[in-house]
């Protein structure tokens, strides 16, 4: 049941991200607890250099990897100008060398805490619950007189010890 439990609600805390399928991929996800901002691109030219946009201002420029994916972070200061929604553009070159452009918006912040980063404290506190339970039931049992067997008539009388 708890595993059943994490795989229905572990989609709940995987970070927003947004992007489209295929090869016109751009990804952005908040790490670190939204305090920076990954952009992810691929199939730009390799070793090439790519400039990274918020909106028409430039953030940053990057350097793709030898199969053409480009990988930064960007720090929450240089996003606040640009709030949810405002748009990321990666600009490069493509392997052709056809000019590459993607564009994505930044997803929002997680803004509240999801049932996922409740579920630990929660089984604890069952566990607990369930021990506690279960030591004031073994001591209530043991309180109890146990039932009296009484012996057969003139059973004493005829096993009496001899003093």
């Amino acid at each position: 049941m708890l595993g059943l439990g994490t795989v229905v609600l572990a989609p709940a805390t995987a970070a927003s991200a947004a992007g489209t399928s295929g090869m016109d991929q751009l990804v952005l996800t908040w790490i670190e607890d939204g305090r920076q901002l990954q952009v992810e691109g691929i199939a730009y030219r390799p070793k090439a250099v790519v400039d990274v946009r918020l909106g028409d201002s430039p953030l940053q420029q990057a350097r793709s990897d030898e199969n053409g994916r480009v990988r930064l972070t960007v720090p929450e200061e240089l996003i606040v100008a640009g709030k949810p929604g405002a748009s990321i553009i990666v600009a490069g070159r493509s392997v052709s060398g056809a000019a590459r452009v993607l564009i994505s918006a930044v997803p929002p912040r997680a803004a509240v805490r999801g049932p996922a980063d409740v579920l630990p404290w929660s089984v604890a506190g069952l566990a607990l619950a369930g021990l506690a339970l279960a030591g004031l039931h073994r001591r209530r049992s043991q309180r109890r007189p146990a039932a009296r067997t009484s012996a057969p008539a003139g059973y004493r009388s005829r096993h009496a010890a001899i003093a």
